[in-house]
């Protein structure tokens, strides 16, 4: 398959995803006058976001369904409830800089809200030295949802 057909199906599987058709999310604007290799990286960098943020929606209602516990706010005695998935969470190292991200789920107490994250996966979506990775933390910084944990 030539590298212009990957990217015609690249474009329409993002303009079938739900996220899109529901109008919850426009996709990212390709430049059409770009490289082809940077319109590849574009939609590989679209592919992979969307492919975390549909792993988190399903993991936090399956382990929920299959019998995890909801968090519980110690302070109120109530259960958590998921406020947003696909939260971006930017590991900094010991140096103060960017290492790894995660995409994760905010849970928050409906009594107190106290704000809580997890469902990190099994690993992280993208680290430093992957082409992608600046590509990734905009994408969360765009939608205000990079949270940057210190350590």
């Amino acid at each position: 398959m030539k590298l212009e057909e990957k990217i015609n199906k690249r474009i329409k599987e993002i303009e079938e995803d739900s996220r899109y058709q529901s109008g919850l999310e426009e996709p990212a604007t390709i430049d059409i006058n770009a490289p082809l290799a940077m319109i590849q990286l574009s939609l590989e960098t679209e592919l992979k976001t969307l492919k975390a943020v549909r792993a988190g929606l399903r993991k936090t209602a399956k382990q929920v369904a299959s019998g995890y516990h909801r968090p519980v706010c110690p302070k109120c005695n109530r259960e958590l409830h998921p406020e947003t998935n696909g939260v971006g969470v930017l590991d900094l190292g010991g140096d103060g800089k960017p290492y790894e991200l995660y995409d994760a789920d905010l849970w928050k107490c409906p009594g107190c809200g106290i704000e809580v994250v997890g469902g990190f996966g099994q690993g992280p979506i993208s680290v430093h030295y992957l082409a992608d990775f600046e590509a990734q933390i905009k994408y969360y910084q765009k939608k205000n949802l990079l949270i940057k944990n210190t350590g």
